[in-house]
């Protein structure tokens, strides 16, 4: 598509080489048209912009969102993991405070409860403080479910300014580290 000034230019020569009435008229005409259409050009990119921060923050509340339905079904799947005693029903809310309270009469004092706790949030598919610090350590790598969402929250707290791939290139030590300190900044 071309520019349109270039056509108004090139309407402009055609003016000026007209009658002197009709020219000053006609150049009137345009130099309105002209103004209005930088106005135009000047409020197209500003919604532009405004399309493209929307879209950032929608995918950061979607993110957020995300992350919040990560870690509740993360607690519930170590709730389900420290205590398989208590059978799981289709309310899962119900199912959680069940086992909390198996917990409390039971005093938490179940080694293979605790282990299967830990368990379940080192594989939880949202990294949690325990993996992010042991991925910074060296101990252990991101799975891959905990590495693609990493990533996702990489790129939010990067404001989109690196692709996945210039993420990952960064490695998952500075991807954990990137997380910890915005977590730790949100506390």
């Amino acid at each position: 598509m071309s520019d349109p000034r270039a056509h108004l230019e090139s309407l402009r020569e055609a003016i000026v080489a007209a009658s002197p009435a009709q020219a000053a008229q006609w150049l009137l005409l345009l130099d309105k048209l002209e103004k209005d259409l930088g106005t135009l050009s000047a409020q197209r990119d500003r919604l532009r912009q405004d399309v493209e921060d929307a879209e950032h923050a929608r995918d950061a509340a979607n993110l957020a969102r995300m992350k919040v339905m990560g870690q509740l079904n993360t607690l519930q799947k170590t709730l389900a993991a420290a205590v398989p005693e208590v059978a799981s029903s289709k309310d899962a809310q119900s199912d959680a405070q069940r086992r909390v309270e198996w917990l409390l009469k039971s005093d938490g004092t179940d080694p293979a409860a605790a282990e299967a706790a830990k368990t379940a949030e080192m594989e939880a598919p949202m990294p949690g403080r325990a993996v992010l610090e042991a991925v910074i350590a060296g101990d252990r790598k991101f799975t891959k479910a905990q590495l693609e969402f990493t990533i996702a929250e990489a790129m939010v707290l990067t404001g989109w300014q690196m692709t996945p791939l210039e993420l990952t290139q960064k490695g998952e030590p500075w991807l954990a580290d990137l997380i910890l300190q915005n977590q730790s900044a949100a506390v």
